[in-house]
């Protein structure tokens, strides 16, 4: 966010990066954007990272949230990707790209997707409309934003050094909805979710998600994909079948 940033005391200094930068690039740019949210005189808020929230339906039993803040005027869901390089992707995409060069090209899937699913979990959670949640989607200061969606209702795109000056034409424009006593009530089942999100969680989410991901299970019902001979040659069918019709190319 640069030495403006740093002067506001929105950004750390480099002493209180050095530990985090050696975490891995994902830890490290939820790390400074927690940090923008907890020192960006937002008002009151709570801010939680790395929050494991169980789920009823979907491709995994649970949901990991980069990064969650509670304010009286809604709870703001954030999806903190720290590439570098032009990134490109649209609404419906399954999977966007990043590009360093024309050798150097990486999918990741869908962020609005992604989060959206997040927002679901955690209001179900919660016992909360999906009215009272606003999708951030924030990139790293180090990529481009080439070919991305513009903001909506929605969700809002952004590079991390303009996640507070967006979040602040937000709570401009919202009303407070939780007064003091909800506030302290999702306060304290934040930090439940947030206490209960260990390692060992942490990892068993990334171990399914990379089940789902390799495309040997259905995504929203959660069985094998096994492969079987048709009429048309061989396909790839849900191992649920007949309550799961689900088939894809072998």
């Amino acid at each position: 966010m640069g030495i403006i940033a740093r002067l506001k005391g929105e950004e750390p200094g480099i002493f209180k990066k050095i530990p985090h930068a050696f975490q891995g690039k994902g830890h490290y740019g939820e790390y400074l954007t927690e940090y923008a949210l907890e020192h960006g005189n937002l008002g009151d808020v709570a801010v939680f990272s790395n929050v494991i929230v169980p789920r009823t339906s979907g491709p995994t039993s649970t949901s990991e949230i980069d990064v969650v803040m509670l304010h009286e005027k809604g709870v703001f869901v954030i999806e903190s990707k720290n590439y570098s390089g032009w990134i490109f992707g649209s609404a419906d995409q399954r999977n966007w790209t990043v590009t360093l060069n024309a050798n150097s090209k990486e999918q990741f899937y869908n962020p609005i997707k992604q989060n959206r699913s997040h927002v679901k979990a955690l209001s179900e959670y919660l016992g909360l409309e999906e009215e009272a949640f606003s999708s951030y989607i924030v990139f790293s200061e180090r990529c481009e934003l080439k070919k991305v969606p513009p903001d909506t209702a929605d969700y809002v795109i952004c590079r991390r050094h303009h996640l507070l000056s967006n979040i602040r034409k937000d709570l401009d424009r919202f009303d407070p909805i939780f007064d003091a006593a909800t506030f302290e009530e999702l306060k304290t089942s934040l930090a439940a979710l947030a206490e209960g999100s260990t390692q060992t969680a942490r990892t068993q989410h990334v171990e399914e998600a990379r089940k789902v991901a390799s495309g040997n299970v259905y995504p929203w019902c959660g069985s094998e994909l096994v492969r079987r001979n048709g009429k048309y040659g061989p396909f790839m069918g849900c191992s649920s079948y007949p309550k799961c019709r689900f088939t894809r190319d072998a």
